[in-house]
């Protein structure tokens, strides 16, 4: 049976987008030692170098999203870890603070450190479908719980060093504007997930149609429905945070696209495979003295075999196809949503609030 895969279309289009919404806080400071003359013009620093990494990684996004060749991605983003490294050295030898504090700097070398951790280990990668629908279902749950988790604690210590942020503030009278709930690239990165778990398992169960084990079948279908109510879930408790509603609407538009794949495939296959089953018995007995089983009746099972073997396979065919022009809209979506809701705001003029 020839598999119809989506992902050859869209591949490279999610390889990293744990890396988009990773690295919005991220700072750039010079090789060299700086002496601020106050706490405010140390902390428009940290408002300049936001902005320039926060550009930086949507240009690379772009690049992720224009499907560049797979090695030129692995390259820019090795260049990442190591302009990230740089970062935190430079940052290290020659940020004094301000009047010898450096609780910030040393919060956001925190945060730079995990950052660089989970694009190593590639932790948050949310398109190696293949890979792990191949896994045990223990195993592609608890990668589940991992990539939750990860995503979870890392938004956990942007928390911590936006709190540092704030306390820094406080320390030397400055109303520093600070972010302190989810983001769009937390968002980003929730409804990614939701996206990743259902092509995980539906993977596995367009692998598992080449095979006649109805109860492995019926399995992964449990599973995906448990998911796929799980995810309806989640998406309505998304619903209302914010305005725009695309790309949650897309993954509703997603679950309930596979909700009904199953409910039209599944009975299909279990038509066919009992076909089959009949047909190789009566095929036998054929085989074996054609006095048994007349031609002509033979040839009808034939055709009836064929006819329900055809019908699922045809369906199946057909469902590829709409499922891939759905998942090339979802991308879309997703990268649009990034795009229109990521504010490019000068924000070495307004990181403190101005009196």
């Amino acid at each position: 049976m020839k598999k119809y895969s989506f992902l050859s279309t869209t591949n490279l289009k999610s390889v990293y987008y744990g890396l988009l919404f990773l690295g919005f806080l991220l700072s750039y400071q010079t090789g060299t030692s700086q002496n601020y003359r106050n706490a405010k013009a140390y902390i428009t620093d940290f408002g300049r170098n936001e902005l320039f990494v926060k550009e930086s990684l949507m240009e690379y996004s772009t690049s992720i999203i224009d499907a560049s060749p797979d090695d030129r991605v692995q390259t820019t983003l090795e260049r990442i870890y190591k302009k990230l490294e740089d970062v935190n050295e430079n940052l290290t030898k020659n940020d004094r603070g301000v009047y010898g504090d450096t609780d910030l700097r040393d919060a956001f070398i925190k945060l730079n450190n995990k950052t660089i951790t989970l694009l190593k280990n590639k932790s948050l990668k949310l398109n190696d479908y293949q890979v792990q629908s191949n896994l045990d279902y223990s195993e592609i749950f608890k990668n589940y719980a991992y990539k939750e988790s990860e995503i979870a604690k890392y938004y956990s210590e942007i928390l911590n060093y936006e709190s540092t942020k704030k306390d820094f503030g406080l320390k030397y009278q400055i109303n520093i504007r600070n972010f302190n709930k989810r983001n769009v690239f937390e968002y980003n990165a929730y409804q990614n997930l939701i996206f990743y778990k259902l092509n995980v398992l539906d993977d596995k169960l367009i692998q598992l149609f080449k095979y006649r084990k109805v109860e492995d079948v019926l399995e992964c279908v449990n599973f995906m429905t448990s998911v796929a109510q799980e995810s309806l879930t989640k998406t309505d408790l998304f619903k209302d945070d914010f305005t725009d509603t695309s790309l949650n609407d897309a993954n509703i538009e997603f679950i309930n696209f596979i909700i009904k794949q199953n409910e039209k495939l599944v009975p299909l296959y279990q038509d066919y495979i009992l076909v089959h089953e009949d047909f190789q018995k009566i095929k036998k007995k054929f085989l074996e003295t054609n006095e048994i089983i007349k031609v002509e009746d033979y040839n009808n099972e034939v055709r009836r075999y064929n006819k329900v073997k055809n019908t699922f396979f045809d369906a199946l065919h057909e469902n590829q196809i709409v499922k891939s022009e759905l998942l090339k809209r979802w991308y879309i979506t997703n990268s649009l949503f990034l795009k229109n809701n990521i504010e490019f705001e000068n924000l070495y003029e307004k990181f403190t609030n101005l009196d």
